[in-house]
């Protein structure tokens, strides 16, 4: 039988994962399926142990692998490079620190069986420790919905926009939903930048509200450690979503609420930055941006008050009644 899925894992420096997360794959999939699988990995340069774990671990692996080694480029890179090596008709994206569970590559492959989407959205759950995942109850495959997009154009994908969950590994992906599409390089919050136009070339989507990959909670992590440059690069996938316009015009409603919750997202780090550090540089960057949106674009969120005291007041109730 010909590669149905392609698992595509970048590693950098996770000689402290990358077996747990190689390992996942196996203890995830029936024997019959390994041969529909194949397995790509791309060393990014790393100096610890990882290449060493990796091999290692593929000398008694059963299912079809490749390891790429490249110098560091950074995890975009490295996922365009798995993209371009990869053969199966459909790719799923694991980072090397997280892990499959609950039977997931059994049940991606009875769902493009059964179905054969265009994209598979599944629920992911976080962690800091493996053994937490074992205590999960889980929905059944049964909970779930087909979403032809064909059909209902106008509001098939509100839903997916609304939630705003770009997480690039919480989705299996036809190939072709790529041909137009890589990540962008040497950028911060890639997968906002590109998943969700990879959703303007699917005609049908398959949602299975199921936990199928435990992503590992870092403090090292992005969202952990906000900077200046996280917020320019930020506000660069912004401007991508309002020039984004121009190629899709029939999804400009979809695009308007990316770009919305796009600024809410900077305007939160900035302010949350600037109440931690007291470092006023960071309410300056809203101010900057501000000028270029309405210089380029004519555009002007403001500081999105009303929006925030709301959230406020609901968290609040939320603790007083709990």
């Amino acid at each position: 039988m010909s590669i149905q899925i392609s698992i595509i894992i970048p590693c950098y420096n996770v000689q402290k994962y990358v077996q747990a997360a190689l390992q996942s794959i196996l203890d995830n999939t029936q024997p019959e399926h390994y041969s529909r699988l194949e397995i790509i990995i791309i060393n990014d340069g790393s100096t610890d142990n990882t290449f060493e774990i990796v091999e290692q671990f593929l000398q008694t692996c059963p299912i079809t692998h490749r390891i790429i080694n490249q110098e560091n480029l950074g995890l975009s890179a490295a996922r365009n490079t798995g993209m371009a090596q990869a053969r199966g008709n459909y790719w799923l994206f694991l980072d090397s620190d997280d892990v499959f569970h609950h039977h997931a590559l059994d049940k991606l492959l009875t769902i493009l069986d059964k179905y054969t989407p265009d994209l598979v959205e599944f629920d992911a759950t976080a962690f800091t420790q493996i053994s937490e995942l074992d205590d999960l109850s889980h929905a059944t495959l049964y909970q779930n919905y087909f979403i032809d997009v064909k059909s209902q154009p106008e509001n098939a994908l509100f839903r997916t926009f609304e939630e705003n969950r770009w997480y690039v590994w919480s989705r299996c992906y036809h190939k072709k939903l790529f041909e137009k599409q890589k990540f962008e390089y040497g950028k911060l919050f890639e997968d906002f930048m590109t998943i969700p136009y990879v959703y303007f070339a699917a005609q049908d989507i398959f949602r299975l509200p199921e936990s199928l990959l435990g992503y590992r909670q870092n403090a090292t992590s992005i969202t952990a450690n906000i900077s200046h440059r996280t917020l320019n690069d930020i506000f660069y996938g912004l401007q991508k979503a309002i020039t984004a316009e121009t190629h899709y015009p029939k999804h400009t409603s979809e695009l308007h609420i990316l770009q919305l919750k796009t600024w809410r997202l900077i305007v939160a780090y900035a302010v949350k930055q600037f109440l931690h550090t007291h470092d006023v540089a960071y309410l300056s960057d809203i101010q900057r941006f501000r000028i270029h949106m309405q210089r380029d674009f004519g555009r002007d969120w403001g500081w999105q008050l009303n929006y925030f005291t709301k959230v406020i007041i609901k968290r609040l109730c939320r603790r007083i009644f709990q």
